[in-house]
Order: C-alpha cells, then structure tokens, then sequence
C-alpha cells in the first residue's frame, strides 16, 4: 500500500506540471523533495550530476524503479528498469568498490541482486550464480578491515556477507534467521560493528557469533540512535500498530 500510495503521488507529480507549476510558481527543490520523500524507503533524492542536476529514484507497486530528473518544465523520465520479474526489496546508491563513484543496487523479494553503473545505467553484475526463493532484509556496510563495502541479507532465511567488490561469498550462517530488516553499526564496547536482525538477533561481525538472542522482536521496523547519551546507541523498534521498543544492546535490556 505505501509503495502504491508513493507511484501514485509521483505519477501525479508526472501528469501535471504544467497545473503546479500554474498554481505555485515555485522552481522544484531537492531539500523539499527530501523532506517530503525522506519517511518513504522506496523513494530517494539522488544527485545526477556534478552539475547540480538532481532527480527522483522511486520503486512502484509493479516491480519497476522508476528515475526522474527535475528540470526547469517539471519532470522528466531519465530511466526505469522494467524487467526485474518481482517487487523490489530495496534499492540503494553506494560506492561499492571505494573508487568514488556511486552504484545502484537493487534486491529484489525473489532473490535477485543487481548492480548499475549510475553514468550509463548499464547492469555491471548480477548474482545468477545463486538460486534464492526470496530475500527479506539488506544493508550495505563495511563490516571487515578491508576498504570496500559487503552485501548482507537475509536469503531463505540464511544470514549471508558477499564482498561488494569481488562479490565473492565470505561467510553463510547454519542456522536460519527470519527476519524483514537489518542495521549494523558499533552498539557496544568492542571495536567491531554489530550485525542486527529485526528478529531480535544481534551477531558479532568479526567473530560472526551472536551476542544477543532476545525472546521477542525488535520491532517491525528498527533503526539506531543513543537515547541514553552514553556513546552507544539504542535499537529503536517501531511496530505495525506504531508503538515503540527500545533495546540497550550494551546492557542486554529493554530500556524504555
């Protein structure tokens, strides 16, 4: 329903310029755009350009991503990828290989992972070696010593970390862990960052063992942010029914 209510808002956004443009008089920004788009993870404002070119990335209710370019008459279609064959998971611009330069990303739930030259939009790899059912959750992070980024999702329920830039698979988990979303980052004493699973896991990156196994989720939805101003941030879980969970992985307890 959210990615449908976003394809119809930009669609209408498409078919009108002329009438907004008619009823504000007001050249389109990027900061606005942001601010309106920012709760929606289907939908990103990216730069096109070192010329100040900007546009909009979003991801429809069909299975298609769809990139517009502001310009000076309303928008204008830049590109879309209409044969991914699923929805989409999630989709990101990240410098995956640490030359300076932005890929594009795209997961989608029946297990496809491709990647874009964002210059040409040419595909640049695709994972056809695997055969997954779905993926349910990615993130992108450096989660080694080496400078590049890692690939890490939850695919038929297996916890997996994929170089981002050999794409070579480095690690898979033996055991299964359902989940729809991950964050890594450092949330506690030791200097390596933590893999942490919605589900109420929280694995060890270096070691890849799990520090926390909680008895019940997150959150549906979970992001990090020290609530306590310790140092060491919080797992702020959000649910269907918007009530809140906050978890203090340092000390291994609900908080608030």
């Amino acid at each position: 329903m959210r990615r449908m209510f976003i394809a119809g808002c930009i669609a209408g956004l498409i078919a009108a310029p002329v009438a907004l443009g008619a009823a504000a008089e007001l050249p389109l920004d990027p900061y606005v755009m942001q601010e309106v788009f920012c709760r929606f993870p289907f939908a990103q404002v990216i730069p096109l350009d070192t010329l100040g070119g900007w546009g909009i990335m979003y991801a429809d209710a069909y299975g298609k991503l769809h990139l517009l370019r502001a310009t000076e008459k309303g928008w204008k279609l830049e590109w879309e990828v209409t044969n991914l064959g699923a929805k989409i998971c999630r989709f990101d611009l990240r410098d995956l290989d640490a030359n300076g330069s932005a890929e594009l990303v795209i997961t989608t739930v029946n297990g496809r992972i491709l990647v874009y030259r964002m210059d040409t939009y040419q595909t640049i790899w695709e994972n056809l070696e695997d055969s997954y059912t779905a993926i349910t959750a990615i993130e992108i992070a450096n989660v080694d010593t080496d400078p590049q980024l890692e690939f890490v999702y939850i695919a038929d329920n297996r916890l997996y970390i994929v170089d981002g830039l050999s794409k070579s698979r480095q690690w898979v988990s033996d055991r299964e862990f359902p989940a729809d979303e991950i964050v890594i980052d450092n949330v506690d004493k030791d200097p390596q960052m933590e893999i942490i699973l919605n589900s109420g896991i929280v694995y060890d990156s270096r070691f890849l063992s799990i520090e926390v196994e909680w008895d019940k989720p997150f959150g549906d939805r979970i992001l990090l942010f020290d609530m306590n101003n310790d140092g060491y941030p919080e797992i702020i879980g959000e649910f269907s029914d918007y009530s809140l969970r906050i978890f203090d992985v340092y000390a291994r307890r609900e908080v608030w």
